[in-house]
């Protein structure tokens, strides 16, 4: 009778793989995200009922481990869904249809035969345009690099592909990856407001399901802005965590790359596939191998929780403090030591020092094309020619002393830190596109200091309407684990994280 079953397993399996060979829709090789729709726009699978691009990956992994669910089924609806969506949501730059389906009959074979490489397998990613990924168009979002495609790929591109996932294309940011907002790149929930940035193709992706993970990059709290803002999960790990070799860069000892993903378990997935040392990275860290995914449902009772006390957070729009309060109470009801924190004053004036840190090492890496290729950076929505020219005109002095005020900046944040497991802050001051004039955001800290830091959902605005907002939460270096613990027993108690948007 198992025999039986398991057989009937396997032909399903198979005629799924034919179904989806035969109704592939895209033939082409890369090309830009305006695919044409098919007709009547992203459907349901025919064999299973259901939207299969709705799926988390651990629900989609599920399936294709039990052979309920064809890599190369995922694929194509994830592709059907693109062509449908992106015309209006601009999330994609480059759709790689024809590498992806190429990918999927690999994973198809592979599978098949036995070779089942874990949860990641058959799921289709999407990245950032800041990563270099082979024989793919890779632009930044610039004229500049209009033409470049690489001859390699990144790091990360490298070992989501070793764990089988397959890459579907290159996401939307502003130029170089400058500013929190990303041009053309609309927000799902609302598409008169923008995705946020500079991740923002990636966060708007995740939010309308066009992938079921991503990678973005986060310099001032890029991961996280989109995130909150999409109503995703996005984490920035620990400084020196995940690899940025073959990654574009804004800032060499700011910048920090890392997953997005639809819930937490989703982005611990990720996390074990991209954490780990990479020599080719000169600031990667030789710290011990963990299963983030295996650590996520510890008990966080008697955990130690600080929040940021309301005058920290005075300025920020209502629902959002309401948002965060609620969420705190929430989890003191799972039993964690909630206990109110207030900042030194001087961190206020040291962490200032990000901003000169961020344009002097951002102008080091865009001299060369400010000799050779000055005329095509835009001109429009975009402000990094001139940031980068301001960047280059700073002395070596004025950069030192940042960085002499960064460390204390980092000694004042140990400090905070003494009495605390996490550090509890709202992700963004304001849902999307709602102006508020605050002192501090909270979010380019933990990139001055390299600890790790998670945003995932807490609430949705009721002025405006509708809109996402987002709970950060912070944890010590190479804490990581922590932080998204803290994060899954949140997401486990609440529902924020199975609302969709109507699209």
């Amino acid at each position: 009778m198992a025999q039986e079953k398991d057989q009937t397993t396997r032909r399903d399996f198979l005629e799924l793989s034919a179904a989806a060979l035969t109704g592939m829709a895209f033939s082409a090789t890369s090309e830009a995200a305006s695919i044409a729709p098919p007709q009547g726009g992203a459907q349901p699978s025919a064999s299973t009922g259901i939207d299969l691009s709705r799926l988390t990956i651990v629900e989609a992994a599920e399936r294709i481990r039990a052979k309920q669910l064809s890599p190369l089924e995922l694929t194509q609806a994830v592709l059907n869904r693109i062509a449908a969506l992106n015309p209006k949501l601009g999330a994609f730059i480059t759709v790689a249809s024809n590498e992806a389906m190429e990918a999927a009959r690999a994973s198809e074979r592979e599978i098949q035969q036995g070779r089942h490489k874990g949860p990641l397998h058959g799921i289709p990613f999407g990245v950032k345009d800041t990563h270099y990924s082979k024989g793919i168009l890779t632009t930044a979002a610039s004229p500049v690099l209009k033409d470049f495609i690489p001859d390699f790929d990144c790091t990360n591109v490298e070992r989501l592909k070793n764990a089988g996932a397959i890459l579907i294309g290159k996401l939307n940011l502003p130029e170089f990856s400058f500013g929190g907002f990303t041009p053309g790149c609309q927000n799902p929930w609302d598409l008169t407001r923008n995705a946020g940035g500079s991740s923002g193709g990636s966060g708007c992706a995740m939010a309308a399901s066009l992938v079921l993970g991503a990678t973005g990059g986060d310099t001032s709290g890029s991961i996280r802005n989109p995130a909150s803002t999409n109503g995703c999960v996005g984490l920035k790990p620990t400084f020196g965590l995940v690899s940025r070799y073959g990654v574009i860069p804004i800032s060499w000892t700011l910048d920090h790359l890392g997953p997005m993903a639809k819930t937490v378990e989703d982005t611990a997935i990720l996390l074990n596939a991209l954490a780990g040392y990479d020599p080719r990275d000169g600031f990667s860290a030789q710290a011990p191998a963990q299963d983030y995914r295996a650590q996520l449902r510890r008990n966080i009772r008697g955990l130690r929780v600080g929040f940021a006390a309301e005058s920290e957070i005075a300025q920020f729009h209502p629902d959002t403090k309401k948002a965060f309060f609620d969420a705190v109470k929430v989890l003191e009801g799972l039993g964690a030591r909630v206990q109110e924190i207030t900042f030194p004053e001087r961190m206020r004036a040291t962490g200032a020092s990000h901003g000169v840190i961020r344009i002097a090492e951002a102008a080091t890496y865009h001299r060369e094309f400010l000799l050779t290729k000055a005329n095509l950076y835009k001109t429009t929505d975009s402000n990094v020619r001139t940031t980068v020219e301001a960047g280059s005109l700073l002395t070596s002095s004025q950069y030192l002393r940042c960085q002499r005020a960064r460390r204390l900046f980092v000694q004042d944040m140990a400090r905070v830190f003494e009495p605390l497991d996490v550090l509890l802050t709202p992700t963004m001051p304001a849902p999307a596109d709602v102006q508020v004039d605050v002192p501090e955001t909270y979010r380019n800290w933990w990139n001055l200091c390299g600890y790790p830091a998670i945003s995932l959902p807490c609430g949705f605005s009721t002025n405006p309407a509708g809109l996402p907002i987002g709970l950060q939460v912070n944890a010590k270096p190479f804490e990581d684990a922590t932080a998204m613990a803290v994060a899954f027993a949140f997401e486990q108690a609440t529902d924020w994280h199975n609302r969709h948007p109507n699209l």
